[in-house]
């Protein structure tokens, strides 16, 4: 019977043991330092490696860890380079900085199959607008050869005087669509040039007025307009061409602005003695980097702390203390009572 109760108060001994033993799985663990959270790994039966390098073996992944085992990350060790997550890169990091200079180099190279492509859209797309949007030349310039042959379309089917000629030079160097009076003068000419090696300006229009014929005189300032709205799009083209009218009824004769168009290309104006200038030049900024700067704005805007303000009025507090100290006298005359 005693050898019984001894056996029975060993097993129960045994299981008191067996719940103050805490199981570990093997693995990574976050611990908090003094220098932010730092990742470890823990064996099963508590212990961690250390000041060595260690090879996961679920991911096989290579990791250097410090003398306190934790992983080092963002630095050089024995050349090879820890990335952000501490995993060692195969190459050091003097042939990954080569790397990603020659990529970025590659990335910074115009590609000329792909600008092409672009033209292409831009074109097919401009057949249903009226203004440009394009902020790269070979685009932008698409575009405005289809608009502007729309419009001188629209001015040749309606016009009643035919003696004006409508001319179109196309070269390597620029595309002209120019109107040329009996008289020989040209009062009207939209050039378009391919190369910023040959003009930094995209476009240059140039138009005078009441230069053209006057029974016609209305249409080819219609056309003007609408040229200047292609180039510069619907809300700033018709802004400059509102400045510019109203500038000459109050009499006028020499006007300069620049600005830029609602795409975001810049452009310059000069108006003197009835003949306007109107010169755009590209950004050159891409879609793809708009939609980017739009991103970084919008996460800048909301990360930007929203400072409140508190109003005071004047005798506020004074007021509050005085119903305070009326209350309490009642109270007081109440106990009183």
């Amino acid at each position: 019977m005693k050898k019984k109760a001894l056996g029975i108060a060993a097993v129960a001994a045994a299981m008191t043991l067996s719940t103050g033993i805490t199981a570990f799985a093997a693995g990574w663990v976050t611990e908090s330092t003094p220098y932010g959270d730092k990742q470890k790994y823990v064996y099963d039966n508590g212990g961690w490696p250390s000041g060595n390098w260690f090879t996961d073996p679920d991911t096989q992944l290579v990791y250097h860890l410090d003398p306190d085992g934790y992983r080092m990350t963002e630095t050089t060790v024995d050349g090879y380079w820890l990335d952000a997550d501490g995993v060692r890169q195969e190459k050091s990091q003097e042939e990954i900085d080569r790397e990603n200079r020659e990529a970025a180099k590659k990335a910074s190279r115009p590609n000329p199959g792909k600008t092409v492509a672009a033209a292409k859209v831009a074109a097919s797309e401009a057949k249903e607008k009226n203004a440009a949007a394009s902020t790269t030349r070979r685009s932008y310039i698409s575009e405005l050869k289809v608009i502007i042959n729309k419009i001188t379309k629209n001015l040749a089917d309606s016009r009643t005087d035919t003696s004006v000629q409508i001319l179109t030079t196309e070269d390597n160097l620029e595309v002209s669509r120019i109107f040329r009076g009996s008289d020989s003068v040209e009062f009207y000419k939209f050039a378009m040039w391919n190369s910023a090696k040959d003009k930094a300006n995209a476009v240059d229009l140039t138009y005078i007025y009441d230069a053209a014929p006057e029974t016609d005189r209305e249409l080819y300032n219609t056309a003007y307009e609408q040229s200047v709205v292609a180039a510069l799009g619907e809300t700033e083209g018709k802004a400059v061409t509102d400045y510019v009218q109203g500038q000459r009824e109050q009499g006028e004769t020499n006007l300069t602005r620049e600005g830029k168009t609602d795409s975001g290309n810049s452009y310059s104006l000069t108006y003197k003695n009835n003949k306007i200038q109107i010169s755009v030049t590209c950004s050159e900024v891409t879609e793809e980097e708009q939609t980017e700067k739009a991103a970084t704005e919008t996460a800048a805007e909301e990360t930007t702390p929203v400072v409140t303000s508190k109003t005071i009025t004047a005798g506020a507090a004074a007021t509050e203390s005085t119903d305070a100290a009326d209350d309490n006298a009642e109270a007081s005359e109440a106990a009183a009572e």
